[in-house]
């Protein structure tokens, strides 16, 4: 089975437990805010800020937003900016359609969702974002080259994820089980992505631990274990073993919630 195809079975499984009416495992309406990713101090739009805040100072007009999730993001922007136009890439056919409604309400025609794969962008961007999204690329390093070979000259690509210590082992049998529960090919961590980013021809502009600024909400050991108990005893939602693990990796400082930008070297040089 391609790595496409399981990413679009998990995400359609995921909006379907989403959308449960008895759902026990999600903290909050996630739907409501139209966010997949995790909500800083309990806030789910500080990713958008701060990703729009680099795609504003880029001077930015056509964005692509890799991995788009239920469309958040470009209905920020198009809150935010109307003019701006965000091409929002996903495999999920659910999720399009979410996104797609979220648009159509806003009567957003400037901007599109997309089912299709962020490594297969349709056209060159001033942007490029990609909020908890990259470590489901089956290549990284390709990923990075195809979105290098996408931007616009002074554009920026905008990342925000986990980027594990370079203490933490890829062997470790609870991260292998994490990587496998996200359909992760890769563990993110600093140096082996700075030589990627090096090897597309990006430059890196920033690096910014958000974790130091904003508080990631966790559980205790305990109550991790306890829940991830009850998750396999239910066959939950393989995802949902991975974001308990993940809370506990954060318990033992593993793991930094990182913003990085990029841009062309050749532009860098400018």
């Amino acid at each position: 089975m391609s790595t496409e195809h399981l990413l679009r079975e998990f995400y359609n499984q995921m909006y379907r437990v989403h959308t449960q009416p008895d759902n026990v495992y999600d903290l909050g309406d996630h739907l409501h805010h139209l966010t997949v990713h995790k909500h800083l101090d309990q806030d789910p739009l500080i990713q958008f800020r701060e990703a729009y805040r680099w795609v504003d100072q880029a001077g930015g007009r056509l964005v692509a937003d890799a991995g788009c999730g239920y469309g958040g993001f470009a209905v920020f922007v198009a809150r935010q900016a109307p003019t701006l136009s965000v091409d929002g890439y996903t495999l999920s056919d659910v999720q399009r359609a979410v996104a797609r409604q979220a648009l159509a309400r806003l009567h957003q025609s400037k901007s599109r969702a997309l089912l299709r794969s962020y490594d297969r962008l349709q056209r060159q961007y001033d942007a490029i974002v990609a909020i908890e999204s990259l470590g489901h690329s089956a290549n990284v390093a390709a990923t990075l080259h195809h979105w290098a070979s996408h931007l616009r000259p002074g554009g920026v690509v905008v990342i925000i994820d986990e980027l594990f210590r370079p203490e933490v082992s890829p062997t470790n049998p609870e991260i292998q089980q994490f990587m496998r529960s996200l359909h992760f090919s890769l563990l993110l961590q600093r140096a082996p992505l700075e030589a990627m980013v090096h090897a597309a021809g990006l430059s890196m502009l920033a690096w910014v631990v958000l974790t130091e600024r904003h508080h990631v909400p966790t559980r205790s050991d305990e109550e991790c274990d306890r829940l991830l108990h009850a998750y396999r005893v239910d066959g939950v939602h393989q995802g949902y073993i991975g974001g308990m693990l993940l809370e506990k990796f954060y318990n033992r400082g593993w793991v930094d919630y990182v913003l990085l930008a990029l841009t062309l070297r050749r532009a860098a040089r400018r």
